[in-house]
């Protein structure tokens, strides 16, 4: 069907003259209040009934994409002539996204079929002239009230949000013939969303929910959600929504009724750069061309124009350091899981600390060891299924040591805070794990665990909550069931200790107080009276973000590694052997081709430079994950092949 416009003001080389000086700047008033704004122009258009505008650019050319109830999606030219349409479709809300190629992402629900389709639009080479082409579709269970497009680490990520509340983030991306919608995690909001964006400087959501306020919570799956209220409702009034995000200014735009107004997007509660009043329109939808602010009503044929003076932030708010922060998290490189275990029994903040055992016959048959903190602990296969379950109670770090002669080629304790104490397990050649009983310890809530190896003589570093690290050592008997725990020292601390590991070649104990840093200690100079513990690593925001968790130590030969679980921004730290050198950090990122999500909030780490087959070639890295997505479930351990992140970081 055609299109026509007509400008009720003037011809369009007159109305973009114009469009200087149809706005009062804010803060200009007419009597108590600037007048109501004026429209400067209408695009008229023919059988669309719209309810969503959207500019974008295209081939070096402006254009407007409408939704429509009855042709599905309209792409108008500047001059309002039509460009390209479906002809078919009842489109209400739609999302857009920047392609790399220069094209766009369209994800638009179609209340017809009850189905959210994604399409690309582009240049089409054989005509010059804008195309839309299918690419895949998404089933949904209810109406969506709001739709948007968000990028992560290259990647399109979209939320969805449906009449109930209900939202849905997923990862679209193409496979084979079609593109997939993966799962990342479900949102749970009330009812009466009607909008949101992404602020991808900033990784946040923003969703409107009338009459409650505007949202923000973290875009990211692999960070807390932090929701809270970007602008509150009596700012807005009862009714609004229409949210846009105006990159170029750094602003959100949304309407209130009547009004439109514009919040910086670096300062949440805070007061409304731009607030007008439409002249006889109440906007479902604005967005914002160069100079010109396009405006709908619901269900409506013609989109109105007017001239805005574009506001500026005052220069009494000092800007946030939360965009660079933001790009300095994005510059963080991203590895890939190569397998991941299977969840815990227990719900909640559950899963701990793992551990890895090279089995010396077989190496394809080596182990994964991971404390289950509710529960007990887990053995699995290096493909993560799950071997064998240990419920010996509350345990929380696991480590191994290997043993020369007798009945076990391993020994493995954990520090269990049911009964405070210690558990010990034995490990055959065969890879059968035997549970050999708890010795208590007088601690008041043991946490970190690590085991060391001096001389033949097996010994056990743990952390209690009172505020110490205890060394004791594990005496076998003839009956492995008789082994005995003898106390051999103490080292008094900071802070809270989580995390410890052992360098046996040079009696260096690491340690890591959560909230200070990385600590180091030469354990046979301290027990000789010689030596205290030095602060190597501290906390600093960026290279090191508390929470310290895990520690562990890649050993090659001459070669090693410090790898420390940055809790904080989601990353892990590499230092020098010695832990006195930062050497880089990296993230655990989802693995979209094995349907594996990344990890975050990582408590425990293991690490061993053991070839282990085909996919670890160079080594293991084993990782405790926070928050278990794709789908959303109770958490697991994430093992990423360590030659995947020597070339990420380049170690040589």
């Amino acid at each position: 069907m055609a299109l026509h416009i007509l400008l009720k003001i003037a011809p369009v080389a007159a109305a973009l003259v114009l469009l200087a000086g149809c706005d009062t700047p804010p803060g200009t008033t007419t009597g108590s209040k600037p007048q109501a704004l004026q429209a400067s122009g209408t695009l008229e258009l023919s059988d669309v009934v719209s309810s969503q505008v959207t500019p974008l650019a295209l081939g070096g050319k402006n254009y407007l994409l409408l939704a429509s109830e009855v042709r599905g999606l309209v792409l108008l030219r500047e001059d309002g002539t039509e460009a390209t349409s479906l002809d078919g479709g009842s489109v209400e809300r739609f999302a857009v996204q920047p392609a790399a190629d220069g094209g766009w992402l369209i994800a638009a629900y179609d209340d017809g079929d009850g189905q959210v389709h994604l399409r690309s639009l582009d240049i089409e080479p054989g005509t010059g002239q804008p195309g839309m082409k299918y690419l895949g579709m998404l089933k949904v269970a209810a109406p969506q009230s709001a739709l948007c497009f968000g990028r992560q680490g290259n990647r399109s990520h979209l939320y969805t949000i449906d009449e109930n509340g209900l939202g849905h983030e997923y990862v679209v991306h193409p496979r084979d013939q079609a593109w997939l919608f993966t799962e990342i995690r479900p949102l749970h909001f009330g009812q009466q969303v009607n909008s949101c964006v992404v602020d991808e400087q900033r990784q946040r959501l923003l969703v409107s929910q009338p009459p409650l306020g505007v949202w923000s919570l973290n875009a990211s799956a692999e960070r807390d959600e932090e929701r809270q209220a970007f602008i509150a409702a009596e700012a807005l009034g009862e009714e609004f929504g229409s949210l846009w995000l105006d990159r170029d200014q750094d602003l959100l735009w949304l309407t209130s009724g009547d009004r439109v107004q514009a919040f910086p997007l670096s300062h949440p509660r805070g007061k409304a750069l731009y607030d007008r009043e439409l002249y006889e329109l109440e906007p479902v939808s604005i967005a914002r061309l160069s100079r010109a602010l396009f405006a709908l009503e619901e269900g409506s044929d013609a989109v109105q124009r007017y001239a805005v003076e574009l506001p500026g932030t005052p220069s009494e708010q000092e800007p946030t350091a939360e965009p660079a922060a933001a790009a300095a998290a994005a510059d963080i490189p991203r590895v890939s899981p190569r397998a991941q275990t299977a969840p815990v029994a227990s719900t909640g903040d559950a899963a701990d600390d793992p551990a890895i055992w090279v089995n010396p016959k077989d190496r394809s048959e080596s182990l994964v060891l991971g404390t289950d903190r509710k529960r007990g602990l887990n053995v699995y296969s290096l493909s993560g299924r799950l071997l064998e379950q240990f419920a010996v109670g509350r345990v929380n770090d696991v480590d191994l040591r290997a043993v020369d002669g007798g009945r076990y080629a391993a020994l493995a304790a954990t520090s269990n805070r049911t009964t405070p104490g210690i558990n010990l397990f034995g490990i055959r050649r065969s890879g059968n794990v035997e549970h050999l009983g708890l010795r208590e310890m007088g601690l008041q809530d043991p946490h970190g665990l690590c085991m060391y190896r001096n001389d033949g003589r097996t010994m056990v570093w743990v952390s209690d909550k009172g505020g110490a690290l205890h060394l004791a050592e594990v005496e076998l008997g003839d009956d492995p069931l008789e082994w005995q725990l003898q106390p051999r020292a103490k080292v008094s601390v900071h802070g809270r200790v989580e995390g410890c590991v052992v360098d046996d070649e040079r009696g260096l104990l690491f340690f890591g107080e959560a909230d200070r840093g990385i600590w180091r200690l030469d354990i046979a100079a301290f027990l000789a009276g010689n030596a205290e513990q030095e602060l190597v690593a501290e906390v600093d925001g960026n290279r090191l973000v508390a929470d310290v968790e895990g520690l562990d130590i890649f050993l090659d030969g001459d070669r090693g590694y410090l790898v420390v679980s940055s809790q904080g921004n989601d990353s892990y730290a590499l230092f020098s052997r010695d832990g006195s050198e930062f050497i880089g950090h990296f993230r655990v990122d989802i693995n979209l081709a094995l349907g594996i999500d990344g990890s975050s909030k990582t408590e425990g780490l293991a690490v061993t430079s053991a070839a282990l087959g085909n996919h670890f070639p160079g080594g293991l890295l084993v990782v405790q994950d926070g928050r278990k997505r794709m789908p959303a479930g109770p958490q697991n351990f994430k093992l990423v092949s360590w030659a995947e992140i020597a070339e990420q970081l380049q170690l040589q």
